[in-house]
């Protein structure tokens, strides 16, 4: 049997400890969104962050920044939230308009306001296993506190991840072999009987590619514990990047899509906004 990773559950015990953790600061807790408004998907996911934000109260401030701007111009904003006390935490939802350069905007962003973990100093912290206190980008962070409810072992797996990008698979294969996991990163160029191969040694496969049904169950090694990021939409249907289907009975546990990484990524966001603001305070 399969067991599902429920994130969904996961995600609703964070956000009541966040929720709590609000109650207990001095001053409002923050959140500056920064995001393109021509975006569809950018607009979808602001709106789910803001909506649960303000649940937990959490207050958010949405700052749509569209073609017309530039990569300058992006900074000098974040610059100015950067200095602004009122604000908590920052976040730069990708992507941003064709033209600005996200890689720079992240990294103006303040270590001590960086909700999301993208800039290069706490990027820097999480690959050098800093002993002080730092975020981490969201989704990968969610899927270690997913892994960590579920008690599923890391130290000494062999962890596979398929995918690159700044915001999942490189923090991802750093959170793994902070953890002692031994890791290998793939992505959507590797060859595909090399990928097979590595998938058949794989005790944990993190997979964010962004091609739907990328993986199928046969590729994967029995027993393993699949973690899927992918979100993607198929005939009005949201599916992932592992053909769920097929991997049932072959993988002991995976993360449903939708329910799985995506309310873990949104709850950690937050967690990670009321922590900072723990920190500065």
């Amino acid at each position: 049997m399969t067991e599902l990773l429920d994130g969904a559950k996961v995600a609703k015990i964070i956000n009541d400890k966040t929720a709590q953790r609000v109650t207990k600061l001095d001053k409002p807790v923050t959140l500056a969104v920064i995001y393109d408004p021509d975006n569809e998907g950018s607009q979808l996911y602001v709106g789910m962050k803001s909506r649960k934000a303000a649940k937990l109260g959490i207050q958010t401030r949405d700052i749509p920044v569209g073609a017309d701007e530039t990569t300058d111009s992006v900074i000098a904003l974040v610059e100015s939230l950067n200095a602004d006390d009122d604000v908590t935490g920052i976040l730069v939802q990708s992507p941003l308009a064709k033209g600005i350069k996200e890689r720079q905007v992240f990294s103006a962003v303040a270590p001590q306001k960086d909700a999301d973990g993208l800039g290069a100093t706490v990027q820097g912290m999480l690959f050098g296993d800093a002993l002080e206190p730092y975020t981490v980008a969201a989704t990968p962070q969610g899927v270690m506190s997913l892994l960590n409810y579920y008690h599923i072992p890391i130290k000494g797996k062999v962890a596979l991840v398929v995918g690159r990008s700044q915001l999942f698979g490189r923090p991802m294969s750093a959170l793994l072999n902070n953890a002692d996991a031994t890791v290998t990163v793939a992505h959507r160029y590797t060859e595909p009987a090399v990928l097979k191969r590595l998938l058949k040694f794989a005790d944990i496969v993190a997979v964010g590619v962004g091609i739907p049904n990328f993986i199928k169950g046969e590729d994967l090694k029995q027993g393993a514990t699949v973690i899927d990021v992918g979100m993607n939409v198929v005939d009005g249907k949201a599916t992932g990047d592992v053909d769920f289907d097929s991997a049932q009975g072959i993988a002991d546990f995976i993360t449903p899509v939708p329910g799985g990484v995506g309310p873990m990524t949104i709850a950690t966001l937050l967690e990670n906004t009321v922590t900072l603001s723990e920190l500065n305070q």
